[in-house]
């Protein structure tokens, strides 16, 4: 086996030598080696509790041998001094230890009883045999508690980890650290469990903790102690034989029991409930109960709350034993102090600048568009990822550089091969010139990247699927394009148009906490659907687009198709209701059909969305509509309604006027003339041309005409589609069959149907 000298030991062999050259000394003896322990080592303590000091040895050695009077260079070392070395390596192959350690070097230093060192201890009246056994026996503890650990085998050290300075920082967590503090002093039920939305920092707290162990400023009541992570599966791997789990678990909780010094931290503590029951086998939580309920063993559990009430809370006894810490999402500032303080580390490792400014961007803008992760995880995923996204971007110094320096490399190729070639004048020429592209490298200063709020934007757009490239930034030249593009493909709606551009520019600016949301209103056939999808789609991806219409929502149980279902009904735990996309992705879009028409519960959930912003689902689950895109649709009646009594004319127009006051806008379409139905018809039979745009087509100049007088005999511009596609379009088809490349179009009123 082979053994060394720890970094301690080192030390104070390194220390022996300069204490011989302090007393002027020709040599480096077993005293010399004593007084470095005694100044240097982790046994000091236990030797001055025998009255064995540094300055009192010193001062004893100095009166039986004296100090030299002049400084000897040479290094020699006493028989005595190798000896001792020698039979410490001994020691430590006997006993199995890799390395050497001080108090193997004092124990050695008495063992040798013809040394100076030994006869100055005698001469001091030490109690030899006594101080002999306190070592021994500090040393014996120290080793026993090493073999046993077997839990450190199977966790990660965090304690460890915090002194090697590999945790991050924990800020504005305090009043959480200390609760769980306090709850671990208790004499019994000491085991917190930390409960909180997923990211908000419940791991981060336990590392806090580690931390203030870690530093100088730990309290009496965490000196010593260290925190050990454990994973339930590495409890379960490997115990493939029944009993072979029980028995793990049993050394493990023996292990904490005998060393109190010991806290265990347990992630996802929830898995714990099953681990390793199979079989009727009893599982890892029934395990623990009783020493948690003894208060001999200490645990910090972490988990969701949804998680705690499924798993945990549903076990009487388990729960009783844990005392809970409610871990909430960090205000607005306390994230961008979060963000502040960790920067530098971000910074150091991706070699990039931050500024302070685009920290609160960072916050601001995550905390708007993706509001289906908490605080401060979300932020800091941004911050990490647009570091990331920026150091890959090359610069143009960057990219000057690589030029240059390919073009350095075919000069000393070139170079290379012409003195092979003994073409001495073009070698000397590639050297002045080799000269020339290294002075222009050694100019090129490359300063450390810097992020941009555009490439925060870009990165929450990516991540939030955001479609809309005004991301907190008001363009007018997108809104611009926008009406452009819109009053191109609804035509005759222009003010219309006008008014819905302009309440998405008032939405924006006001940065309202509720869904932007329209009615748009009018006759059948003036182009509401049209224009609300058209708008849709230049909002959001047009995956993101939900169509619902509520017709098909006239009974109370359909609200479930919307919000899920409880508990206890079938299909409750079936995820693909119509909302859980909203909360997915919260930046989508919702394209509500014939509201009016729906049941009092589903239009009483609408309404509830557009008052507050947000709802909860079947589950319990708060789905957030801040960011989505809401647009009612409903017609104008030409005639009274028919059908409906008094009672309930009064209901139906109640409910409307409920939505009409909700919506941030009410977008009114006038009904279509006949130049825009021509304009609507001349469109169409364009995009017919530009599909058979190989053929030619000759159609007469009153086809559009005719077109309308038949769309107004029937009410309904739905009628175009048809007309179109049965006579304009099967003319052509057929003449494509027939194999002619010029097809005129025939008019005959009689042949047009719908």
């Amino acid at each position: 086996m082979f053994v060394n000298f720890s970094e301690e030991t080192q030390h104070i062999l390194k220390q022996a030598q300069k204490e011989k050259d302090e007393l002027n000394h020709p040599y480096v003896g077993s005293e010399h080696l004593l007084l470095s322990i005694l100044k240097e080592s982790n046994i000091k303590n236990i030797l001055k509790k025998h009255g064995i000091t540094y300055k009192k040895f010193k001062d004893k050695l100095v009166s039986i041998v004296g100090k030299g009077t002049k400084k000897n260079k040479l290094v020699l070392y006493t028989p005595m001094f190798k000896r001792i070395l020698q039979t410490a390596v001994f020691e430590a192959r006997e006993e199995n230890l890799p390395k050497i350690s001080p108090d193997i070097l004092f124990l050695t230093i008495i063992d040798e009883q013809d040394g100076v060192a030994y006869s100055i201890l005698k001469s001091l009246k030490v109690n030899l045999d006594r101080l002999y056994f306190d070592v021994k026996k500090g040393k014996s503890n120290k080793l026993n508690k090493r073999k046993k650990l077997f839990i450190e085998e199977l966790g990660v050290n965090l304690t460890k980890q915090a002194k090697m300075k590999k945790l991050d920082p924990v800020i504005g967590r305090d009043k959480e650290i200390k609760d769980t503090i306090e709850i671990l002093l208790r004499r019994k039920k000491n085991n917190p469990i930390l409960l909180g939305p997923a990211g908000v920092g419940k791991t981060a707290i336990v590392e806090g903790i580690a931390n203030l162990i870690a530093s100088e400023k730990c309290p009496l009541y965490l000196k010593d102690k260290t925190i050990i992570s454990l994973n339930i599966f590495s409890l379960v791997s490997g115990t493939k034989y029944r009993g072979e789990f029980e028995e793990k678990m049993k050394n493990i909780i023996k292990e904490l029991e005998e060393n109190d010094d010991i806290i265990l931290f347990i992630d996802e503590i929830h898995t714990m409930v099953g681990a390793g029951g199979a079989e009727g086998a009893i599982d890892a939580s029934n395990i623990f109960k009783p020493a948690l309920a003894r208060g001999t063993i200490k645990i910090i559990g972490a988990t969701t709350l949804d998680e705690y009430k499924k798993f945990i809370e549903p076990d009487a006894a388990l729960s009783r034993r844990f005392q809970k810490v409610m871990v909430e999402e960090p205000s607005f500032d306390n994230v961008v102090k979060i963000l502040t303080e960790i920067k530098p580390l971000y910074e150091s490792y991706h070699n990039i600048k931050i500024t302070n400014e685009l920290i609160y961007d960072i916050v601001s803008l995550s905390e708007k568009y993706l509001t289906n992760r908490f605080e401060p995880d979300r932020s800091i995923d941004i911050l990490d990822e647009v570091c990331a996204k920026s150091s890959i971007l090359e610069s143009y110094e960057e990219k000057k550089k690589k030029i240059l320096e390919e073009r350095l490399n075919k000069i000393r190729n070139e170079k290379i091969k012409s003195l092979s070639n003994n073409d001495f004048k073009r070698a000397y020429n590639l050297k002045n010139e080799e000269n020339k592209v290294i002075l222009l490298l050694n100019k090129i200063k490359i300063d450390k990247k810097t992020v941009t709020k555009q490439n925060v934007i870009e990165v929450i757009k990516n991540k939030g699927n955001i479609k809309m490239n005004h991301a907190n930034n008001i363009d007018g030249n997108f809104y611009k394009k926008l009406e452009e593009e819109l009053n191109a493909c609804v035509i005759g709606q222009k003010d219309a148009i006008n008014k819905l551009i302009k309440s998405l520019i008032f939405y924006e600016i006001t940065k309202i906490k509720k869904a932007y949301s329209v009615l748009i209103m009018g006759p059948s056939s003036s182009g509401k659907t049209t224009l609300a999808t058209e708008y849709l789609r230049r909002l959001v991806d047009k995956k993101n687009i939900i169509d619902i219409d509520l017709s098909e929502y006239k009974e109370s149980y359909s609200i479930s198709k919307l919000i899920g279902t409880t508990a206890g009904y079938l299909g409750y735990d079936n995820k693909n209701n119509v909302f859980e996309k909203i909360r997915t992705n919260p930046s989508s879009a919702i394209l509500v059909d014939n509201f009016n028409m729906a049941c009092d519960d589903v239009q009483r959930l609408f309404l509830k969305i557009l008052e507050t912003g947000n709802i909860e689902d079947a589950s319990g689950k708060r789905i957030d509509f801040s960011n989505t895109i809401i647009i009612f649709t409903c017609n104008i009646q030409k005639q009274s309604l028919v059908g409906f009594n008094k009672s309930n004319i009064n209901e139906y127009e109640h409910i409307s006027n409920k939505l009409v006051n909700e919506v941030s806008s009410v977008i009114n379409l006038k009904e279509l003339d006949n130049d825009d139905i021509i304009k609507i018809i001349d469109n169409k039979i364009k995009l017919i041309l530009e599909k058979y745009s190989n053929i030619n087509i000759n159609i007469p100049c009153d086809y559009s005409k005719i077109v309308l007088k038949k769309v107004r005999k029937n009410e309904s511009l739905l009628a175009i589609d048809s007309l179109i596609k049965n006579d304009l379009e099967e003319q052509i088809v057929n003449g494509i069959i027939d194999g002619n490349k010029s097809i005129k179009i025939k008019i005959d009123c009689d042949n047009i149907t719908v």
